[in-house]
């Protein structure tokens, strides 16, 4: 197999460090001296591969860090004097020490986009590596650098870049093919990317051993669950549908340890963590397939503004969308209105996100690369990186350095119309399953009420979780995660409350503490998973298991 793989499981959140300085004038390290996470496959560039990866070596004289070319997957580092710290974890560096003043400015997108933009993190003293980044230390001093694609629009018609398309789509699924021989389980959503990515696979002759899709609905099936399985009987492969009642208290915990504090989402995905910490075969994540092929809602008017240079107007439009939806209210404030309601720092946070939409002005098309470079790259990327982590392997084919670039120097106008661009590529390469519906065709079963044993369980693992939060004073986190009289929907509300508390308190040993916590929550998870399963006529074996069973 012809592909780098994690040196570290980092399935867990305490993954490795290298931390170099100097001592009475002489080069010392601490860590490991070699690690790679991730996973890199060949690429078209000799020396830079494809996929979400990042790596570093300490030759004894220089120390050499790297992540993918487009910077999804998210490498920390901390300078400080002639040191330098650098981990796959943000709470690694906060256990070893690092500076850990809050920024200010960060969290105020943060609170208001749930995404943390540029190279932000939620301290002022810790950065990821930007896009194509590369760090060096030499002789207690630090550079980094960054890669700075330039795009020009291609003169083709929409048929030949749905041609184009899905040729590059084939190439990237067949390198990744011919990087991995074993077992693949994929997830599958009701829509478009990972249907693509399913359908290749089968082109290929390289079938999922089985596809994945998590709901929490039970035994009343959402539209999701439900396209995904009829996707599975056309194609013929197995179709496993994660559906038991979880403990979303102790998920939020461990998403905001697989996340490092950089998301406000991706615990509803943790059974598909769990899956895979049983299942040891490699997983596909469909990463950027809807940016690429111009996935944001109401596009047209989102360009329009990019080309008049109302960059702030964008920045409101973004902060006020994604407050309605995490508010009980619908009030565009969203989590701010209880972290940062002043109007001063909304208009900071405007006038900074502005400022970094300003800088892709002129692409073929700055709102697809912005989406792509930020929330795409900064949030989305760590369901790749912490969601799928336990997988033998995370192949991310919409990220081809061929199929990106292509994709971005498509103009904005050639994929608008009807059928969806993506609708038509899928048409055109899989013809026979053209009939098979998406998610928005089919209506969910009408919901049913948790049981009441679930509701009971729910309040004492929220209990742990305030416990953890407030040794001292439990009850007042309890109430807060509850959120009663909050202004913020459940999920949001407790991931914001956690993630604050943990921004103003973290010290080194908080950091370990919770570290230790999320892996006792871990290794105590329900092996209750999956809750349905489609086997198609003549079966397929069941994915192996971590003893081989």
């Amino acid at each position: 197999m012809d592909i780098q793989r994690a040196s570290l499981p980092d399935a867990s959140p305490n993954g490795g460090f290298v931390a170099v300085g100097l001592r009475d004038g002489k080069p010392e390290c601490g860590g490991l001296t070699t690690a790679s996470f991730g996973t890199r496959a060949p690429g078209r560039i000799a020396g830079s591969g494809q996929g979400i990866f990042a790596r570093w070596h300490w030759d004894g004289t220089v120390l050499s860090a790297e992540v993918d070319p487009f910077g999804f997957y998210s490498l920390f580092y901390s300078v400080e004097g002639d040191q330098v710290r650098v981990s796959p974890s943000l709470f690694r560096l906060a256990a070893l020490g690092c500076e850990l003043k809050p920024d200010r400015r960060a969290l105020l997108v943060f609170h208001r986009l749930g995404i943390f933009i540029n190279d932000d993190t939620p301290f002022e003293g810790i950065k990821v590596l930007p896009p194509g980044g590369k760090l060096t230390w030499r002789a207690g001093k630090v550079t980094v650098e960054a890669h700075e694609p330039r795009i020009k629009p291609l003169d083709i018609s929409r048929s030949e870049a749905v041609d184009g398309f899905v040729d590059l789509f084939r190439q990237s699924i067949a390198r990744t093919l011919q990087a991995w021989d074993g077992p693949i389980v994929l997830p599958l959503s009701g829509g478009r990317d990972s249907r693509h990515i399913l359908l290749e696979l089968a082109r290929q002759g390289r079938k999922p051993e089985a596809c994945i899709t998590f709901q929490h609905g039970g035994d009343a099936w959402n539209g999701e669950a439900k396209a995904a399985r009829a996707i599975c009987e056309a194609v013929g492969v197995r179709h496993d549908l994660l559906g038991y009642a979880r403990s979303r208290p102790f998920d939020n915990i461990r998403a905001i340890a697989l996340t490092e504090l950089c998301a406000d989402e991706h615990a509803q995905m943790m059974p598909l963590h769990d899956y895979l910490l049983d299942h040891p075969a490699a997983s596909y994540d469909g990463i950027a397939g809807d940016v690429l092929t111009e996935g944001a809602d109401d596009p047209e008017r989102f360009h329009n503004m990019f080309l008049s240079g109302d960059h702030a107007g964008i920045a409101r439009m973004m902060m006020d969308g994604h407050g309605s939806i995490i508010s009980s209210s619908r009030d565009p404030r969203g989590a701010s209105a209880l972290y940062s309601p002043s109007r001063d720092a909304h208009e900071e946070a405007v006038d900074y996100v502005a400022r970094s939409m300003a800088k892709y002005a002129d692409y073929p098309d700055p709102n697809q690369v912005f989406w792509l470079l930020t929330r795409t790259r900064r949030e989305i990327s760590f369901v790749s990186r912490g969601i799928l982590s336990p997988a033998g392997a995370v192949f991310a084919p919409y990220l081809d350095e061929d199929l990106v670039n292509f994709g971005l120097s498509l103009p904005f106008d050639l994929k608008l119309g009807t059928p969806h661009f993506h609708d038509e590529m899928m048409a055109r390469a899989y013809p026979e399953y053209a009939h098979v519906p998406f998610e928005k065709d089919f209506a969910a079963d009408p919901p049913k009420s948790s049981p009441m044993q679930h509701k009971l369980q729910s309040m004492f693992d929220l209990a742990r979780v305030a416990r953890f939060l407030s040794p001292a004073n439990p009850v007042k986190d309890f109430k807060a995660l509850l959120g009663k009289g909050r202004p913020l929907i459940s999920a949001p509300n407790a991931i914001y409350h956690v993630h604050d508390h943990l921004v103003e308190t973290l010290t080194p040993k908080r950091a370990q503490d919770f570290m230790r916590f999320a892996a006792e929550l871990r290794d105590g998870r329900s092996r209750q998973i999956v809750s349905n399963s489609y086997i198609p006529p003549g079966g397929m074996p069941p994915v192996p298991d971590q003893t081989g069973a």
